[in-house]
């Protein structure tokens, strides 16, 4: 099934900027807090050709720009897994590729708890989960960002991650539109509270950048904690968005081609 023969539900949660009607291997990826599926638009034209990049639109994003976003994990992963379901469930009957979860940051905890809420469900779980730019579940101190005001979180989130473009900040009316959507995922990212269940049967890849002042080594490992299969984790030189430059986004994709063969 190709995604633009899917329920609306489906098409609604999906964008494929570049459809493959090919792929053998379709992608599913989280962009990071105050993000938007165009994150990933930069991907499309390394990303190998068995591979179909489907990223997913959040409330308050693009096609859903007029849409509230939400504050709490819940209201991602168990429509996302209602609306994924005729494409994974075509996957599984073998008429529709293999699937995998990538995540950057807060799309980490998004892709890890999508993986659950696909297996409560006893949906067809991805082969891969890449949890990239972020500690295992349960690792590091709370931030409590979201409570900020508008002046301070912008402050703290350029301090801290340095993740809104300059020519956001430069723009009032672009900025206006930004936080309410930043500080949506904030709350999703800083008051989720991990459940206790049993480890998935998924792989887990952990990346981050060298540099990144809150994700190294240590915390990659605990997402070791998480899998009853297969475990690796990797650093590549850059910050927290080490994948945005050229030479760590070309890596980041040697590794996804690497471990999701056509």
């Amino acid at each position: 099934m190709q995604l633009q023969d899917a329920p609306e539900l489906t098409r609604t949660w999906l964008a494929c900027p570049r459809p493959r009607p090919a792929a053998t291997v379709r992608l599913v990826c989280f962009h990071h807090a105050g993000g938007s599926p165009s994150s990933f638009r930069p991907w499309l034209n390394d990303l190998p050709v068995h591979i179909e990049l489907l990223a997913v639109r959040l409330a308050g994003r693009e096609a859903r720009l007029r849409q509230t976003p939400v504050n709490s994990v819940a209201e991602v992963v168990q429509p996302l897994a209602e609306a994924l379901a005729p494409l994974l469930q075509a996957s599984a009957a073998g008429s529709a590729p293999r699937f995998a979860i990538f995540g950057h940051s807060m799309g980490a905890l998004l892709g890890f708890e999508l993986a659950r809420e696909l297996r409560r469900r006893s949906l067809p779980r991805p082969e891969l989960l890449v949890a990239s730019g972020r500690n295992g579940p349960g690792a590091g101190r709370k931030l409590e960002l979201h409570k900020l005001g508008d002046r301070q979180l912008i402050d703290e989130v350029q301090r801290i991650y340095g993740g809104i473009p300059q020519a956001i900040l430069d723009e009032p009316e672009l900025l206006a539109l930004t936080l309410p959507v930043l500080r949506a995922d904030l709350t999703i990212n800083e008051t989720h509270a991990l459940t206790d269940e049993a480890p998935l049967d998924t792989p887990i890849h952990a990346y981050a950048g060298l540099d990144d002042p809150r994700v190294g080594k240590a915390g990659l490992e605990r997402w070791a904690a998480f899998t009853s299969a297969g475990f690796e984790s990797a650093q590549f030189e850059g910050d927290h968005f080490y994948l945005a430059p050229a030479p760590g986004m070309r890596w980041v994709l040697e590794k996804l081609s690497a471990a999701l063969p056509a």
